[in-house]
């Protein structure tokens, strides 16, 4: 299974998480701000990152900011729920910003137990070219051989 790092400054949001993720087999650490998750990241290999966006210290769209300019480059999984600008604005930006998927707390766990499993399957992020459009939206192109 996959190496992920799980960064949410909620410690009963992580817990429950962590055990999720541990339950299907893959092996978590665990931080509880961006500028943790960012150090630890630097140490290891992770195959996915998830994170949270509202937090002190650095918030998650800093994070993810920090994360496109590492190399390799991580898969992203964006959270964000309780704040009245988590769907409308922390969100999409996290998708703008590079993050393969974005989820709205509360989430279901076979939710993110599947998105975990469709990012993992997708492609590796140092395999893929970005291109942000006009819109600011992401579109993703295939190297050429």
């Amino acid at each position: 299974m996959a190496t992920i790092l799980l960064i949410d400054d909620d410690e009963d949001v992580r817990n429950m998480t962590a055990e999720l993720l541990l339950s299907a087999g893959h092996a978590v650490d665990t931080a509880d701000d961006g500028k943790t998750g960012l150090a630890l990241y630097k140490t290891k290999q992770y195959d996915l990152v998830i994170t949270d966006i509202v937090m002190g210290e650095m918030d998650g769209l800093q994070l993810i900011d920090q994360l496109r300019q590492t190399d390799p480059r991580p898969r992203v999984i964006a959270i964000s729920g309780g704040h009245q600008f988590s769907r409308p604005v922390y969100l999409p930006t996290a998708k703008r910003l590079g993050a393969e998927r974005i989820l709205a707390k509360p989430i279901m766990p076979d939710v993110l137990l599947q998105t975990v499993a469709d990012v993992l399957a997708e492609p590796d992020p140092a395999t893929v070219r970005r291109t942000i459009g006009k819109d600011g939206s992401a579109a993703r192109n295939r190297p050429k051989p």
